[in-house]
């Protein structure tokens, strides 16, 4: 772990206590006078703090999530204030991080200048003209230097068209994405990439890219239209694109026959909760074009078309089972 992103973490650590400390029934004026004089020594302690305070909403929203309410109530139940405080801490810089996304993401995610939630997809465009789409459960930055415009890009998936400006040798900045993987280098073109797990997938859809593993000695695997890669951070595994990679963009999920499994997967990263197939009908093969905006109706089309049912023990837990 780098430098910077230990330091990072540290600071979004010391803004989780200060917040359970603020909330606690005990704090004095002075701890309230120290948490101003923190605030007010480094930019990167109010971003921290602001980070902290929308947790805390987020928080509020999420089915099953504990509030800090509960830990104040926990509290003047007989837990000691060290407890609640620590309580607090490990939610806001542990796992509770992740369950925003119900899985644990890199610190960086959630302190990211640009960022969508769960079924939500957002729209940008830089300076140079590029167009960018945030899928959904995206988090990125964007970094600006004499020479180049990086998107550094933490979790989730996004759709580039480069602008004008960015292409050729011309360009006043070279427009780069970086992932924990590696590199991606557009040569004017439109790609998308999406961050998974250990890998980075990258799809061309028009011109090409470069992509450059972290760990590979700077060897550049150049890819074209029509073309998809899976990059680690040591090689890079070329194959044909899968159909429309990009019909996300319009609100739609295009299945051409994938087993079931993989359809219900990739819904459930457009909807809150667990969604899961059963194991028996996991192997049914579908095709189609489904509503990402609407996963309830998405799930209904699949029953329409194959002898499953949708189990709903909440509307956070779904399942898919065989209605024969």
């Amino acid at each position: 772990m780098s430098d910077t992103r230990v330091a990072r973490k540290d600071i979004l650590r010391s803004a989780a206590r200060w917040y359970a400390l603020l909330c606690s029934e005990e704090v004095t004026e002075q701890q309230k006078n120290a948490h101003d004089a923190w605030l007010a020594e480094d930019p990167a302690h109010a971003r921290a703090w602001q980070q902290v305070e929308k947790l805390r909403q987020q928080l509020q929203e999420i089915p099953g999530a504990p509030s800090l309410d509960a830990l104040q109530i926990k509290q003047r139940q007989g837990h000691s204030r060290r407890a609640v405080l620590r309580s607090f801490a490990l939610l806001a810089a542990g796992s509770v991080l992740g369950s925003l996304a119900w899985q644990q993401a890199p610190i960086e995610s959630w302190m990211a200048s640009h960022r969508t939630a769960r079924g939500e997809r957002r729209e940008y465009t830089l300076a140079d003209g590029t167009q960018l789409v945030l899928n959904t459960a995206t988090a990125l930055d964007v970094v600006e230097t004499s020479t180049t415009r990086l998107i550094r890009l933490y979790e989730g998936e996004i759709f580039i068209r480069t602008g004008q400006g960015a292409k050729g040798v011309a360009a006043a900045k070279a427009l780069q994405v970086h992932t924990e993987q590696g590199t991606v280098v557009p040569l004017g073109t439109v790609f998308t990439v999406r961050k998974q797990g250990t890998s980075t997938q990258v799809t061309v859809l028009e011109d090409e890219v470069e992509l450059i593993p972290q760990l590979a000695g700077g060897k550049t695997q150049r890819l074209v239209a029509g073309e998809q890669a899976q990059m680690s951070s040591r090689s890079v595994e070329v194959a044909t694109a899968t159909a429309q990679a990009d019909s996300w963009t319009r609100g739609l999920l295009v299945a051409v026959d994938w087993p079931l499994s993989r359809l219900v997967a990739e819904l459930s990263r457009y909807r809150t909760g667990v969604l899961r197939c059963d194991p028996a009908i996991a192997g049914l093969r579908v095709s189609g074009a489904f509503p990402i905006d609407d996963t309830d109706r998405a799930l209904q089309a699949i029953a329409n078309a194959l002898p499953v049912s949708v189990d709903r023990l909440t509307q956070y837990w779904v399942t898919l089972k065989s209605s024969e």
